[in-house]
């Protein structure tokens, strides 16, 4: 399924919205999808001048790919600078994401950026490709060993045209892909993915300047440590020019998978 016709919601009443899923490999939705729909359903609430400027989710049930997703939408405020909208995406199971997300009309100040792009980072045509069974082209930086690090550069898989609301609603799907990664480096064996069962627990992004989602970008995610079988990343996103146009935090669960160990003849926990 194309990104622009998994974004394209169908409006079945006043504030609530149905969206579809392809077919994924692991058997579940992937998370940024129903990030992404979810902020698509909040747009589809907002008159403009207002810009996306932030959203707050979280996980509650892993979705199911061969049911469609509804999207209630609740209007919780419109003043003249911000506007602010709850998204509760259900499916038969129950509710299945909550997502809060804010937005700001746009006001003439200052823009200072104090980050930029590393100095050794390769360019994206520099990278290995990574084969991703979602809606975007991936390449891999270079790992550092010893580091819980993910930089990617990733960017939609088709023209996306000059639509802000379509651009930053790709860009929030793009955004959950590494994180989890950044996460289980932390983890002694974070590197065999066989070993570890995760799941991301809940999702942040602000969005400081527009960005174009399909034209490279590069998601550099760092890990911060584990406890108590969780753990955090943070990171920002950057496009080739070195704008900083977003940032990302993510916790996630990560387990050792009972099941593998004990196959392996190892110890579950």
């Amino acid at each position: 399924m194309r990104l622009t016709e998994l974004l394209a919601l169908e409006h079945v009443a006043a504030d609530f919205f149905v969206g579809q899923s392809p077919a994924y490999d692991w058997g579940r939705i992937y998370g940024g999808q129903v990030v992404a729909q979810a902020v698509r359903a909040a747009l589809h609430t907002v008159t403009a001048p207002h810009r996306l400027h932030s959203l707050h989710a979280y996980y509650v049930l892993a979705g199911e790919p061969e049911q469609p997703i509804l999207y209630e939408v609740d209007r919780l405020r419109d003043g003249r600078s911000f506007s602010t909208r709850r998204v509760v995406a259900r499916q038969a199971s129950g509710a299945i994401l909550n997502l809060d997300a804010s937005f700001q009309r746009h006001e003439p100040d200052l823009d200072v950026q104090e980050t930029g792009l590393p100095d050794d980072i390769p360019a994206p045509e520099d990278c290995a490709p990574v084969d991703w069974p979602c809606s975007g082209e991936v390449r891999e930086v270079p790992r550092r060993p010893g580091e819980a690090r993910s930089q990617l550069w990733i960017r939609a898989d088709e023209s996306l045209g000059d639509d802000e609301a379509l651009q930053v609603s790709a860009l929030a799907y793009l955004s959950d892909h590494n994180p989890m990664d950044a996460i289980a480096l932390s983890h002694p064996i974070g590197q065999d993915w066989d070993w570890l069962m995760t799941a991301s627990l809940d999702h942040a992004v602000w969005f400081h300047r527009p960005a174009r989602a399909d034209e490279w970008l590069l998601f550099d995610l760092r890990g911060h440590g584990l406890v108590n079988a969780r753990g955090m990343a943070t990171g920002t996103v950057h496009d080739r020019r070195g704008t900083h146009v977003a940032t990302i935090a993510q916790e996630g669960l990560v387990r050792v998978n009972r099941d593998a160990a004990t196959s392996e003849g190892g110890q579950g926990t």
